[in-house]
């Protein structure tokens, strides 16, 4: 049960409510969005980065799911995974990497680049800054503006995972 009701989209102004129903993320009409709506000035420039993170980055879709999933079990965010497992999927992430995303890094499923970006994934997460030498890892694979796209990716993602920790959205499965 959340802990607030998501807003209903009649209570919304109208930009809001077109953004949410008809943006251009197929991740625009879910619960997560109908609550942020409550922070009404916040939540169209959420939306917005959320959406240029998604569809306008230069990071490859692949090693962004692939940290986006890292943060969600990190995070224990059940909402996260279950949508970005979904897109994960769409952008072909095999099963198995899927499920390695869980046991970490270290795990076999992944080549090297893969599994500097769960590292550094992990570290920024738990540890808020990365250490030097898995930055520089990272930075033999990753051009200036895709290890930006991946840390602002991570930050973003571990404010998604809080938001909906602290306000238990259900996923839209779990409402019928």
């Amino acid at each position: 049960m959340p802990r607030l009701p998501v807003l209903p989209l009649e209570a919304m102004p109208e930009k809001t409510r077109n953004m949410i129903t008809g943006g251009k993320s197929e991740l625009s009409g879910l619960n997560i969005n109908k609550m942020i709506a409550h922070a009404e000035k916040s939540v169209r420039h959420f939306m917005r980065l959320g959406n240029s993170l998604l569809t306008q980055a230069q990071l490859d879709a692949r090693l962004r799911e692939l940290a986006i999933l890292r943060v969600a079990t990190l995070c224990r965010s059940r909402y996260e995974w279950h949508q970005h497992e979904i897109l994960a999927k769409k952008v072909g992430v095999p099963k198995k990497q899927i499920e390695a995303v869980k046991q970490g890094p270290d795990n076999p499923a992944f080549n090297d680049l893969e599994k500097a970006v769960l590292k550094y994934t992990e570290e920024v997460t738990l540890n808020v800054k990365s250490s030097n030498q898995t930055f520089n890892e990272l930075a033999k694979f990753l051009s200036h503006r895709e290890l930006v796209e991946l840390t602002l990716t991570i930050g973003f993602y571990n404010l998604v995972a809080r938001f909906l920790e602290n306000t238990e959205v259900q996923i839209e499965s779990d409402n019928q």
